[in-house]
């Protein structure tokens, strides 16, 4: 067994619509990283949002959602899930943390604003993740 991780960063750019206006940029967002896991088969994978103008629109849970579906589905109580592991910048920080969370709630320990302590906290859940999978 090695002790090397392998990590699939995924960037998106641009200008996220608003609400349901951005609903086919969600599902691509989703699709995009559902691509990147069957052809890589990483050990976690970061969502480089950094670059991506993102204010409101429930689509983007979708990425969240299918990869649960698909790394997830087998996990018994008390295993660790895939690593997903966020990082945003000004551009979509505000309107990200407040997708899934309560208004003024500290931001989880998966989210970043920077890519190199993202993939170095992906790393380290991935090897937990990996002691129970592999």
């Amino acid at each position: 067994q090695t002790d090397r991780v392998q990590v699939l960063v995924v960037t998106f750019d641009g200008a996220y619509p608003d609400g349901s206006l951005g609903n086919a940029h969600g599902h691509y967002i989703a699709a995009s990283t559902m691509h990147g896991l069957h052809a890589f088969d990483p050990d976690c994978v970061v969502l480089d949002f950094r670059g991506l103008a993102y204010r409101w629109g429930g689509t983007l849970l979708r990425v969240f959602q299918d990869i649960s579906l698909f790394k997830n589905a087998e996990a018994v109580p008390g295993e660790p899930l895939f690593p997903v592991v966020v990082v945003t910048s000004a551009l979509c920080r505000d309107g990200f943390l407040l997708l899934g969370m309560p208004s003024g709630a500290a931001p989880p320990e998966w989210h970043f604003e920077d890519l190199d302590p993202a993939i170095a906290y992906a790393v380290h859940a991935s090897k937990e993740w990996l002691s129970f999978s592999g």
